[in-house]
Order: structure tokens, then C-alpha cells, then sequence
């Protein structure tokens, strides 16, 4: 597993920055039009709202991994160490329900999008809900390892 997370790892990573690329050539794309043509090109702000919702989808789970998201210790800083792992382990296990469902439902509405087409680029939106189920996947992947981590932690010792 832990080889799978690192290689994950790598790849969402060049994920969050290819997609952070690409939306910022998009925008840049637009400024330069909007100042300099006489038309700005339409195809941007889709393109660039695609991108950003990728590299959102790519960052998600790192952002899980590396503890990125906002807490409030101001509970579980009083809790004694056996509640805060409690409190850990069930906050964890609650993610892995959550993103499991997620994904079940971000599935679905990906094989609804094959039958949409975007408006400029014209493209599948299938690849626009995509987006969804790559979020779901990298998070999923992060939570289930904290999981196995604090469990594997927490088992009392034979």
C-alpha cells in the first residue's frame, strides 16, 4: 500500500500542477485577448473553469495527507490522548464512509455527462464530472491510509 500511496502521490502532485498551469495560461490567454483583440476567445473561461476544478480535484487528497485543512483544537486540545485518538480514528473512518459514497454519486453523474456536450470546447462533460471522481479517488486513498495508520497504532500490544 505504501508504495501505491507514493506513487499516487507523485502522480496527483503533477496533476495539481499541470492543472494549476493550464488554468493560469487560460486566464492569461484571456487577459491578453480582452486587452490586445478585438474579440476575446469564448473557449477560455470554459477551459479555464475545467482546469481549475481538476487542479482541485488533483490537490485534494495531498491536502488530506499533509494536513492542509482547517481544524479546531480547541476541543480536542482539551480531550485526554486516549479521546483524541478515538476522535481521530472515528473522524477518519467517517471521511472513508463520506468519500465512499462521494464517489458512488460522482460515478453516476460521470456516466450522466457522456451525454452532455460543453457548450464552447464541445468536449464530453463526462471530463468536466470527472473531476469529481478524481477528487473522490485521492481523497479516499489518503483517508483509508490514515485510517490503516491509526489503527495499526492504536492495536493493543499481544
Amino acid at each position: 500500500m505504501r508504495s501505491f500511496v507514493r506513487i499516487a502521490d507523485t502522480a496527483l502532485k503533477w496533476g495539481t500542477l499541470l492543472m494549476t498551469g493550464s488554468f493560469l495560461a487560460c486566464i492569461l490567454v484571456q487577459i491578453y485577448a480582452r486587452l490586445f483583440l478585438t474579440t476575446a476567445p469564448s473557449w477560455t473561461e470554459e477551459a479555464a473553469r475545467l482546469f481549475f476544478v481538476l487542479a482541485i480535484a488533483f490537490a485534494a487528497g495531498p491536502a488530506l495527507k499533509r494536513d492542509y485543512y482547517v481544524y479546531f483544537d480547541f476541543v480536542y486540545d482539551k480531550l485526554g490522548m486516549t479521546w483524541q485518538r478515538r476522535l481521530t480514528v472515528a473522524i477518519d473512518a467517517l471521511t472513508v464512509l463520506l468519500f465512499v459514497l462521494f464517489l458512488y454519486h460522482a460515478v453516476s453523474f460521470t456516466i450522466m455527462g457522456f451525454a452532455e456536450r460543453s457548450p464552447s470546447l464541445q468536449f464530453p462533460m463526462a471530463i468536466a464530472f470527472g473531476g469529481m471522481v478524481v477528487l473522490a479517488l485521492s481523497v479516499l486513498l489518503y483517508a483509508v491510509d490514515r485510517l490503516l495508520k491509526h489503527l495499526s497504532v492504536n492495536k493493543p500490544a499481544a
